[in-house]
């Protein structure tokens, strides 16, 4: 089937028709068919001109092909060559006329329309690819006759190299355009064990490298293959053109800029050893994709954005002159906006971690970080300018991106875009620009100014500024001279925070909003005292003032958090990065759906390359997202049983996911217990799914195993495996490590409690509970739940439990016990605040104690073994065995959602200080009160009511 081409619009062609005249008549009459595409395609370039005078034989061939099998025997061709070229003489020329090829078919596919550019660019990247890999074929073939290899000859060749080549930029993307440098990275695995002498590593591979672009940059009969840089490699101006990996990743770790980071983006394994290209690649990763929200990053980009143009000298919006990659509304901005966000974000979003521009944009539609329609508007811009770019490169194989300094030559180049209309190519191509500035500026402002909607802004010298004092004023600041003095505080870097000049330079930038935001507080002052509190304990800076410059909600939020809810502020303090979550656009979802978070967990943790690095991931994303579930209650976006169920989800999640790691480490040292089985019980809030962001996880590890010893290295008897691993889980999740603690562990819920093991067997845990348990420990039964277990281990417990709570009990000693406990608790844990509403009489505890006294008592009864506690005290309204029990399940709601809240919001809840008006208010709001004093009211009225609910169920209940 022969190509098919579109015409481009018609002009004058004397050198096209005056070459086609020459031409044997065969040749002509083939080349002549398609001379309304070609025509005005080789009088507008010279070097294609050249290019088809060269390969007429070819191009009629390739006419008669389509475009695809033409390039596919160019491919063939080039990696033939690869595998049987004797030497450089013999590779190079099939190289260059294969490259030369390559251009013609690219140029006459695109521009008559059988190739998008998309596909085009994707071409010449995979011929630059099978180059690569060509050379290296011939150079291995070359290394294994001069004795330098420690394999057969019969493979020595690229893919057995240890050397990996790594494509970056557009070619990593396989997006090169016409007249593309490409940028290529070399690293050696030592470890392969190729080279015959090992120590002379570098020295081989880098002559390998060096060969390698010699053939395919020089220029020889035929041209050159590809202008090849090597400048993207670490250090280049110290370092070898080859490297090892494990020198490349130390330097990415400790010396990498983020402009190192975009670049690796795309980088791609195109040549060599593929194998232990990708490996490195997945080392790599955490460089790359950074485990916390990076919004520095933008900043940092944006500099070097300005950098270029400051340096190119790039101007405006124009069309003449314009430079369609680096000037204003071109590709590079696009580029930018794409992978700074990828950047963001893609630590945490595999998703976003994709190597062409187009695919990233659409990928970022999907998280919804950008609209569908700004993907859709980038995606065509882009290749709109790309393809523009490409038809200023192919006239004369020039590495341009400036539009021509004249209309005449501008004209041209709307020609080939198939636009015979000089204006209306103008006006498409500035309509394309301004589209792209449009979407850059919203992520890349200019930076603020010294001075904001009221008035100047300044804080240097010695003096007060009389314009800022007025400004001050303006804004609501009683003491403007006491704000300035605070503000001059910060830029003399007085706090860890402010000491590096970047952070003090994102500050400066960020203040006018501040200070604006800190107007709109209510008290202006006390606002800005509260942040220089927040100020001065905050450890490092940088990060959190490019966030709050990028995100203007995000500073209102952080602002109300100092005077409503402390706690979160604290968290800020001490890991900035909790803040990432808030501005992902998944927020919702993350916080109200169970399966999202644990999908989020699992995708975070399953990044981790070691024991340790688990550990400390479950750390970082257990704070991320208890700050975040806590962050959805207090701005209402989940209710506060919502909130219990998104805390236990997250901590069962993490409690699960570290007890498979723990145990994977404990028996590659250990072994296992042949048919052992394990589970995890836990008790508590946990258990009934109402924890709070302080809740200690209640749990207990039950097992079930012969009487043996494990089959590892270091072999333990069974009751001293369990007891070890048990130990082993605890101290995985308090152990403090450099990202702080996951939850702490109550166990005392066990057997014997603190004097019994630490893990128990179920023959013993049913002993136990038959024979020398107390009332409060089948108390506490009474909602326990496995959260955790191998096989059907599950329900052998399950059997166990509802074995001791069917158990026939004396109703009125039962009774007797759960009042004489629960006035023991009253004198020894007294309440230590009118709303501590778990202690407090007529608070949570005796709601509790109604509802677990009465699973032992009248559990066949109430038919809801191991029911939440609402839930069952509804129950007991709908049997009749306590009347009020709708009202108290109304009751325990409230005062879930008032511990919910102040637990989330207060550090010290208990200390009548906490209770800021700002607090009250949000308290009062939460919990659909028009004001604090009616809820304070009607909490003393419902104690009331429980405590006489709780005497009359008790009553009654004696005599069942």
């Amino acid at each position: 089937m022969a190509i098919s081409l579109k015409s481009l619009p018609p002009q004058d062609c004397p050198r096209f028709e005056a070459w086609l005249a020459e031409l044997p008549a065969d040749q002509r009459s083939a080349i002549s068919g398609a001379a309304s595409t070609l025509g005005p395609l080789l009088e507008s370039a010279p070097y294609l001109l050249g290019l088809a005078q060269e390969n007429a034989a070819w191009l009629v061939g390739a006419l008669s092909d389509t475009a695809d099998g033409a390039f596919t025997d160019i491919i063939e061709a080039v990696e033939r060559a690869g595998r049987e070229a004797t030497d450089e003489d013999t590779l190079s020329p099939v190289l260059r006329i294969g490259k030369g090829r390559t251009a013609l078919l690219a140029a006459m596919a695109e521009t008559g329309g059988a190739w998008t550019t998309a596909q085009s660019t994707a071409a010449l990247s995979d011929l630059a690819d099978a180059a690569l890999d060509a050379v290296l074929n011939l150079l291995m073939r070359q290394a294994a006759e001069r004795g330098l290899l420690a394999i057969p000859a019969e493979q020595a060749n690229a893919a057995n190299s240890g050397l990996a080549i790594f494509a970056l930029g557009k070619h990593g993307g396989q997006e090169l355009n016409y007249s593309s440098d490409i940028d290529i990275v070399a690293f050696y695995d030592p470890e392969k064990g190729v080279l015959a002498d090992p120590s002379e590593a570098t020295k081989i591979y880098s002559r390998m490298v060096q060969k390698l672009v010699g053939l395919m940059e020089d220029r020889r009969a035929h041209g050159y293959v590809f202008r090849t840089d090597l400048r993207l490699r670490p250090d280049p101006g110290s370092t070898p053109v080859a490297i090892s990996f494990d020198a490349a990743l130390a330097y990415y770790e400790s010396r990498g800029q983020n402009w190192e980071r975009a670049a690796w983006i795309k980088a791609r394994a195109c040549a060599g050893d593929i194998g232990v290209g990708h490996a490195f690649l997945k080392e790599l990763a955490p460089y790359v994709w950074r485990k916390h929200l990076d919004f520095a990053t933008i900043a940092d980009i944006q500099a070097m954005k300005r950098q270029i143009n400051i340096a190119k000298n790039v101007g405006d919006i124009r069309v003449e002159g314009h430079n369609v990659k680096l000037g204003r509304g071109g590709i590079r901005e696009i580029e930018f906006f794409t992978q700074t966000q990828q950047l963001i974000a893609g630590g945490r979003d595999k998703a976003l971690r994709v190597k062409p521009t187009a695919h990233a944009l659409a990928a970022l539609a999907d998280a919804n970080w950008i609209t569908p329609k700004a993907a859709t508007e980038l995606t065509q811009t882009y290749w709109y300018l790309r393809a523009v770019e490409n038809r200023l490169q192919m006239l004369r194989d020039e590495q341009t991106h400036v539009m021509p300094a004249t209309s005449d030559e501008v004209a041209i180049i709307g020609r080939l875009m198939g636009q015979p209309d000089l204006r209306q190519f103008e006006i498409g191509y500035r309509a394309a620009l301004e589209r792209v500035v449009g979407y850059y500026s919203e992520l890349f402002t200019e930076g603020e100014t010294l001075g904001s909607g009221e008035g100047n802004l300044v804080f240097t010298g010695n003096d007060d500024d009389p314009g800022t004092v007025e400004t001050l004023s303006a804004m609501g600041f009683a003491e403007p001279s006491k704000a300035i003095e605070t503000v001059r505080k910060w830029h003399y870097g007085s706090y860890p925070a402010t000491r590096a000049a970047a952070a003090r330079a994102h500050l400066t930038e960020l203040l006018p909003a501040l200070l604006s935001t800190l107007s709109t507080a209510g008290n202006a002052d006390e606002a800005l005292a509260k942040f220089d509190n927040f100020l001065s304990r905050l450890p490092t800076g940088v990060q959190l003032f490019a966030l709050l410059r990028t995100h203007p909600n995000l500073r209102t939020l952080l602002v109300q958090l100092m005077a409503s809810a402390p706690r979160m502020s604290e968290a800020v303090i001490h890991r900035a990065h909790v803040m990432d979550g808030l501005i992902d656009p998944a927020f919702a979802n993350d916080v109200t759906h169970r399966d999202v978070l644990i999908a989020k967990v699992d995708a975070f943790l399953a990044e981790a390359r070691s024991y340790e690095e688990i550990i400390d991931r479950a750390r970082i994303i257990g704070q991320e997202q208890k700050f975040l579930i806590a962050a959805g209650l207090l701005s209402g976006t989940v209710s506060a049983s919502g909130a219990g169920e998104q805390f236990t989800a997250l901590a069962e999640t993490l409690l699960n996911r570290l007890s498979g790691s723990v145990r994977a480490e404990f028996e590659r040292r250990h072994g296992a217990i042949a048919g052992g089985k394990v589970a995890l019980l836990a008790f508590g809030k946990m258990a009934s799914r109402e924890m709070t962001v302080t809740s200690d996880l209640d749990f207990i590890l039950l097992y079930d195993a012969p009487e043996t010893e494990s089959d590892g290295d270091k072999p333990l008897s069974t009751n001293h495996y369990y007891t070890r691993l048990t130990q082993r889980l605890v101290a995985a999740i308090t152990a403090p490590t450099a990202e702080g603690v996951l939850y702490e562990a109550d166990m005392r819920l066990r057997p014997s409690g603190n004097a019994g093991p630490l893990a128990t067997s179920l023959t013993g845990f049913r002993a136990y509970h038959r024979d020398n348990a107390w009332t409060w420990e089948h108390l506490a039964l009474s909602r326990a739940r496995v959260i955790a277990a191998d096989g059907q281990f599950a329900q052998a417990v399950d059997a166990a439990i509802a074995e001791v709570m069917s158990r026939p009990r004396d109703a009125t000693k039962t009774i007797e016990d759960v009042v004489s406990m629960r006035a023991l608790m009253a004198k020894e844990r007294p309440s230590r605040h009118p709303f501590d509403l778990k202690l407090a009489e007529g608070g949570l505890v005796d709601l509790e104690f109604i509802a677990q006294s009465a699973q032992l008592v009248a559990g066949a009864t109430i038919g809801l073994p191991q029911a939440l506690t609402a839930r069952v005290l509804a129950r007991l309204g709908e049997t009749g065995l306590v009347p009020e029990g709708a009202r108290l399940a109304e009751i325990h709601e409230l005062y879930s959602t008032v511990l919910q809240v102040m637990s989330s919001a207060l550090v010290s809840p208990f200390k009548d200080e906490a209770w800021t008006l700002a607090f009250k208010e949000l308290l009062a709001g939460l919990t659909h009160y028009p004001d604090f004093a009616r809820l304070e009211l009607d909490l003393i009225a419902m104690r009331g009511e429980v405590s006489a609910a709780a005497a009359g169920w008790y009553e009654k209940a004696r005599g069942l």
